[in-house]
């Protein structure tokens, strides 16, 4: 007669202790996936993108609460090789001359062209503020998001470096024309990246875009050497377009 297998209470115990032992086996993957997911798309995404405030120091030399007299003056100025730039702050008119990261160096510029040109100037400090972009971003469109709001101010700097190594003489105007078109293809390629991550932008974004086109117009008039007028020089050229780059980017931020 054949045996029929029968559980006795002994392999039924067992039985339970292996389906409770594969059952806790299921639980801990199912978490440990659920919390590899969660981990991923923290790493992966950012709720917000925000831009670094920094404050400039103008060195004017002139200023009216008309502005075509502060137009009228500028002219002259960029004969000398300063920039010409005119920048509207509180009620007024200033002709600036050229711009500077910290205080001492436009004091030091300053007692330069009273001493030198007897020009009496006027330092004036231009604050942009911080601007956050708020969404759900992954990782290649934060660093996209960032390097466009950081653009404009390093092509200031790149710009300020070579009106800085012509005045000085480490550069002739062919090397400043060389070092002009490398920053005019960084900002291109900031501006190609941000286009192809956000075809149809919206909102800040938009708006950030906008600027950016803006102040590429600005570079190609630097690389095609536009003057304002036929006087100025190579080096007020210079400072004049890093101005306006930077007006185009306070005008964005004030908004923001």
């Amino acid at each position: 007669m054949p045996t029929i297998f029968k559980f006795s209470p002994k392999n039924s115990k067992k039985t339970m202790i292996i389906t409770a032992f594969l059952m806790f086996l299921v639980i801990c993957t199912i978490i440990a996936s659920f919390l590899s997911l969660l981990i991923v798309k923290t790493d992966s995404s950012a709720e917000s993108v925000r831009s670094s405030s920094y404050e400039v120091y103008m060195l004017s030399l002139a200023k009216s609460q008309v502005e075509s007299e502060a137009k009228s003056r500028a002219g002259d100025f960029q004969k000398l090789g300063a920039g010409g730039f005119i920048w509207k702050q509180n009620d007024y008119y200033y002709v600036i001359s050229s711009v500077y990261q910290n205080k001492n160096d436009a004091t030091l510029v300053q007692n330069s062209v009273k001493a030198n040109q007897g020009l009496d100037s006027e330092i004036i400090a231009v604050s942009f503020k911080s601007v956050t972009l708020s969404g759900n971003f992954t990782s290649d469109e934060k660093k996209v998001l960032t390097k466009a709001l950081g653009s404009l101010y390093e092509y200031y700097l790149n710009i300020y470096d070579c009106a800085i190594a012509l005045d000085t003489n480490v550069y002739n105007e062919i090397s400043a024309r060389l070092a002009v078109n490398s920053a005019h293809n960084t900002l291109n390629g900031v501006i190609d990246n941000l286009s192809t991550l956000f075809p149809e932008p919206v909102g800040t974004i938009k708006e950030l875009s906008q600027v950016l086109e803006k102040a590429l117009d600005e570079s190609q008039k630097l690389c095609g050497g536009t003057l304002e007028n036929q006087s100025q020089t190579y080096s007020s050229l210079l400072k004049y377009r890093y101005t306006s780059v930077l007006s185009l980017y306070y005008e964005f931020v004030k908004e923001c």
